[in-house]
């Protein structure tokens, strides 16, 4: 894309930013002319908040760089509140005067507490410093207490629903499967403020994932201090796992910094089963994996305030991790009857990976002026390297002879690389507020896959099983949208993205050139009604795309054993989703969504059996297409200071059809997944806490498969010491083991039976240390800032 669109944007902004004329609002903040120190001043134009300010400790305060027009200037302290209209021509001195005896006052002591969940209008918000239950553990352990996601197997999704998006502080990550679970692991849990789940993201977002957007927000420093933070974690599954961080932010002047660092080693025993029933046979197959984990990351943002109205920042992140995952996978087959051991094939391999991703964002904003115009551009790069080398060897077994099959080498070399840009335009009128941008992005994907045959110590290219294969992807998007406030009650926000996209998948050694090119639409809308401060209804509508990851579109073929492989598939297209939520919310405390999803041209990768030669075959493929429509309702209540509970309910009912002939023809039928979470004060000094989180699945479908019931229960505990800066937890994960659900699912008329358990059991003990302080300030600051910005 030209970058013609950029040059036109700020070349219509250029007028603004030359020829505009700022006023100032001074004075002082007084009783019976006597000064109020550290009063609470907010400025506000048309409805809108332009500033919000604290007055100095003689009273004295100033708004500047101002556009002319009518303000309203709001002033409050201790309980007592003022106002005053203002018509701003030129610059203005006018003193905030408070009612006779707000002095009187000596001190208030303002203390509030976030509701864990918040509702907004396109979100919802899961308050993490407000739960125990991820105490001492990562986002990964976040999300499996937040409402409305599901992370099974560590694989992260909406209830109900597929293909989810994951972003950390407003930017997208590019990682995808695996990659993006360790990337996630680096981030603790103690460095996270929030968590957003957008389930039907407004226009400005990337059009990316049928769920919909998780916004992971982090910990910022407060203006003129530091803090840091050092921890560090031991956890025992089947195997121990060790882990270390430490985080460094500060916001002094003009400058804000933060940073990161994490180290993690260790390992997990998951065990992968599945039983095959073919005509003639039963092939029951069993791989008890150790999958060893050696990850360090390192994060890094800086900040600088150019002038009030100037502002730029680089992020950057970079993870190193080089896990080795060892098999050994059993497959024994019997008689139909399941009486008579035919035989036993043995595969034993050893997968040693080193994946490195490198993102830089680069950013600039500009305040053009008080009304909340503000022009942002965005440029971002991320690099991401998968190496591997897996050797293997398979023999079989039968009456009491054992034969080598095969012995082989899979080695593989992947190299992504992204640029794009992003321009982003906020623009309130007087009677809509406008966002409006533009974005442009450039993928290239290069793979390089061998496979060698091992014999009498001898290693020999397989050319027929090898594959070089580029990839590039380059999409162009516009996107706009208006929000307008009617009255007090009704709020309408409206958007629309255009993608256009251009792919080409070129295989070197298959000689295959595909090209695709398509230009879609994705609109929303939201509406919300609030008759009064306890109540809100609303309805929402979104349009999503799915685009395949890089590894589905490579035609190489990856060979676990001789008798399973799976390969790419570079015809694999998107898919798309309509999404429509009506919402309630009571106090907060009450939030109900009834949704309905229709994805089309879904796809997935699709275990394709063959009885005559007994060869599994996993292959992605568009084949869904699935309509689900469901109630999802939260519960908080608060009976006790020392108690407050959730419960999250989801119900749904899922049809979903194949467009293939070798899978089911339909499957439908009803879904229920029930958490319960509680959080329990122990003493007075809030310093010992407790977390139960309890779920239940039931028996349903997923896409063309059936799951059986599972359930999870989890304990936490936390303690705080050295005037809380310490924090000490315990977390006692699955502790059933009973997070064990098995999946049916039917290709060419086999039955194929899945029970996979990703050792969710274990001990978790973790020790965390914060601190920091403020800078040296001349002016001194009220003494509860702290709760006074938690109640807002």
């Amino acid at each position: 894309m030209s970058f013609k669109f950029l040059w036109l944007a700020f070349f219509c902004c250029l007028p603004e930013i030359i020829f505009s004329q700022n006023y100032s609002i001074s004075g002082r903040s007084v009783e019976e002319n006597k000064a109020i120190a550290y009063a609470s001043l907010i400025l506000k134009k048309d409805s809108v908040t332009i500033s919000e300010i604290i007055s100095d400790s003689i009273g004295n305060y100033k708004f500047s760089d101002l556009a002319s027009g009518h303000y309203t200037l709001y002033g409050s302290y201790l309980g007592s509140h003022t106002r005053k209209e203002i018509d701003l021509t030129q610059n203005v001195i006018q003193n905030i005067n408070f009612p006779s005896g707000t002095n009187q006052i000596e001190e208030v002591r303002m203390t509030g507490k976030k509701a864990l969940i918040e509702r907004k209008v396109d979100r919802l918000i899961f308050n993490v410093e407000n739960s125990t239950a991820a105490a001492g553990g990562d986002v990964m352990d976040v999300l499996r207490v937040a409402p409305r996601v599901k992370v099974q197997n560590d694989q992260i999704s909406m209830v109900g629903k597929s293909g989810l998006s994951v972003m950390v502080d407003e930017r997208i990550i590019q990682l995808t499967g695996d990659d993006l679970i360790n990337y996630l692991k680096t981030i603790k849990s103690e460095n996270i403020k929030s968590i957003e789940i957008i389930t039907l993201p407004p226009s400005k977002y990337n059009a990316e994932g049928n769920s919909g957007i998780v916004n992971i927000k982090t910990k910022k420093a407060k203006s003129n201090s530091w803090n840091g933070n050092i921890s560090t974690t031991y956890k025992q599954a089947t195997y121990a796992t060790g882990s270390g961080s430490a985080s460094y932010n500060m916001k002094k002047d003009k400058i804000t910094l933060s940073s990161s660092a994490s180290y993690i080693y260790g390992s997990l025993g998951p065990v992968e089963s599945n039983k095959i029933y073919y005509p003639d046979l039963i092939w029951q197959e069993t791989n008890n994996r150790r999958d060893r984990t050696n990850s360090a990351s390192f994060n890094l943002g800086l900040d600088y305030e150019i002038s009030k109205k100037w502002s730029m920042g680089l992020v950057f992140n970079h993870a190193n991790n080089k896990p080795v995952v060892f098999d050994n996978n059993t497959s024994q087959l019997t008689d139909i009857a399941g009486r008579t051991i035919d035989s036993l094939f043995i595969t034993k391999g050893r997968n040693e990976r080193k994946r490195i991703s490198n993102q830089l964002n680069y950013h600039v904003v500009y305040l053009m002026d008080s009304v909340g115009r503000k022009l942002s551009l965005d440029y971002d790069f991320f690099n991401y390297v998968n190496d591997s080398y897996r050797p293997f060897n398979t023999i079989k077994t039968f009456s009491g002879n054992s034969v080598p099959l095969t012995s082989a080498i899979n080695k593989g070399e992947q190299n992504i690389r992204n640029n794009s840009i992003n321009i982003d335009m906020e623009h309130p009128l007087e009677w809509i507020k406008l966002n409006y941008g533009a974005r442009a992005s450039f993928i290239t994907t290069e793979n390089d896959f061998k496979y060698f045959e091992v014999n009498d110590n001898t290693t020999e290219l397989d050319a027929n099983q090898s594959n070089l294969f580029n990839y590039t992807e380059n999409t162009q998007s516009l996107y706009f949208s208006g929000y307008k406030k009617i009255a007090d009650e009704w709020e309408i926000k409206l958007g629309m993205r255009m993608e256009n996209t251009q792919t080409e998948g070129i295989s070197a050694t298959l000689q295959e050139r595909n090209k695709m090119k398509f230009t879609k639409f994705f609109p929303t809308l939201y509406v919300v009604y609030t008759p009064n401060k306890d109540n809100s209804y609303s309805i929402n509508y979104g349009r999503r795309i799915q685009r395949p990851s890089y590894n589905f579109l490579n035609p190489f073929r990856w060979i676990t054993s001789p008798y399973m492989y799976s390969e790419g598939n570079p015809f694999l297209q998107p898919s798309f989703t309509d999404n429509i939520e009506l919402g309630y919310s009571y106090k907060n405390n009450y939030n109900t969504n009834l949704y309905f999803t229709y994805i089309d041209n879904g796809f997935g990768q699709v275990t394709f059996l063959d009885s005559s030669t007994n060869i599994q075959r996993i292959y992605p493929i568009n084949y869904l297409v699935n309509k689900t429509i469901g109630l999802n309702q939260t519960f908080s209540i608060n009976p006790v200071s020392w108690l407050s509970a959730n419960l999250i309910v989801d119900i749904y009912y899922s049809y979903a059809k194949s467009e293939i002939e070798a899978l089911l023809p339909s499957l439908k039928g009803w879904n229920g997944e029930f958490t319960f979470n509680t959080d329990i004060i122990f003493n007075k000094n809030k310093t010992f806490f407790a977390n139960i989180n309890f779920l239940y699945v039931t028996a349903g479908t997923l896409g063309l498969d059936k799951n059986t019931a599972y359930n999870q229960l989890d304990i936490s505990l936390k303690m705080l010491l050295l005037n809380k800066k310490l924090v000490l937890s315990l977390h006692l994960n699955d502790m059933l083991s009973s997070n064990r659900p098995t999946y049916t699912t039917y290709t060419n008329s086999i039955k194929n039976s899945i029970t996979n358990y990703y050792d969710d059991r274990f001990v978790r003990l973790s020790m965390s240390y914060n601190f920091g302080k403020s800078f040296g300030n001349k002016m001194r600051k009220e003494k509860n800032t702290e709760e006074f910005n938690r109640v807002r």
